[in-house]
């Protein structure tokens, strides 16, 4: 992974709520890139420093990165009220599995809802600029027609490539739109019958990826042929009442920590005031690493090599405690 500092040199309002930032590095070329893969942009707010993860809405080929933003969450909106043209910003990557570069297929069925167009976009633009006649079907949901992000280019790509098949799930639209409401097995059926022999890349906001996982399992994709990103784990609830719990002591310090059955690492140690780097939250970008001692369990292991788990190395983020532990981080 590489730390760079890059300079906006564009910025685009994409819908009422989703801003497109254009970053080239100071000096040099930008390090490799896979179509569908993260970066982390960091700030400072109030003059603490925060970081985020980002998917790149660009593609390998485009001469500068692309991200692209809902004003939700603190770091995105402190970028909406603030990023300009010209300004300067540290980021480090790129990072991520969910690309289909690692993961190729003939025929990708791309599934988003919502932001979580942002890697499908990308990874779109790169698989028809290696191959133009690729059968690709691309199937979006969004509320409104208006909160569509890449409407238009997406459509004009579909116009001068006939193996994309792309279709918008609009809960609000007008009357002649032909796809309302939230997708459906009725719907994936007329748009990809083929679903058993496609791949399928799923990503968007959590309620959405855990209602499409479940549809698809039970239309019987395999699930070797599934693989999906999530925009942000959902909070993990706990299992029993605050009185019953576990202790998390930091090693440094000496410190014990309250935390749940069924709480985040990280949760847990926000709760109790201290301050942990954390961009993706995800489970994705590795910044929450620590070493652990004691019973966990992981939800996430992206990033993590053989010799990290055999030595108690976790993502905070993703990661719960199944009994009292020690964290180092």
């Amino acid at each position: 992974m590489t730390s760079l500092t890059l300079t906006c040199i564009g910025r685009q309002q994409n819908t009422h709520d989703v801003v497109s930032w254009q970053l080239a590095p100071l000096s040099g070329n930008l390090p490799p890139v896979l179509a569908g893969q993260c970066i982390t942009l960091h700030t400072e707010i109030d003059g603490k420093p925060h970081s985020r993860a980002y998917t790149l809405s660009s593609s390998p080929q485009d001469a500068c990165w692309q991200v692209t933003i809902k004003d939700v969450g603190r770091v995105s909106r402190h970028l909406h009220q603030t990023l300009q043209v010209g300004d300067k910003i540290r980021a480090d990557g790129p990072f991520g599995d969910f690309n289909l570069t690692n993961l190729p297929c003939e025929r990708p069925l791309l599934l988003s809802a919502g932001s979580g167009i942002t890697p499908m976009w990308a990874m779109l633009r790169d698989e028809l600029a290696k191959r133009p006649d690729a059968d690709i079907r691309f199937i979006h949901s969004a509320r409104t027609p208006e909160d569509v992000i890449f409407a238009g280019e997406l459509a004009a790509l579909a116009e001068t490539h006939p193996g994309v098949r792309h279709a918008l799930i609009l809960e609000e639209a007008p009357a002649d739109h032909p796809w309302i409401g939230r997708l459906t097995p009725a719907m994936l059926a007329e748009l990809a019958p083929d679903l058993r022999e496609r791949h399928v890349y799923l990503c968007g906001p959590a309620p959405y990826m855990t209602a499409v996982y479940s549809m698809l399992a039970k239309l019987g994709l395999p699930p070797e042929q599934l693989h999906q990103e999530s925009f942000g784990l959902p909070p993990a609830e706990p299992t029993a009442t605050t009185s019953d719990h576990f202790w998390l002591t930091l090693k440094k310090s000496g410190k014990k920590v309250k935390i749940l059955p069924g709480q985040t690492l990280l949760a847990a140690l926000e709760t109790a005031g201290e301050t942990m780097m954390a961009a993706c939250r995800a489970g994705v970008c590795g910044s929450c690493r620590c070493s652990t001692e004691g019973d966990i369990e992981r939800q996430s292991v992206m990033t993590l090599s053989a010799q990290d788990l055999e030595s108690g190395v976790a993502l905070a983020c993703s990661c719960t405690a199944q009994g009292d532990i020690s964290l180092d981080f």
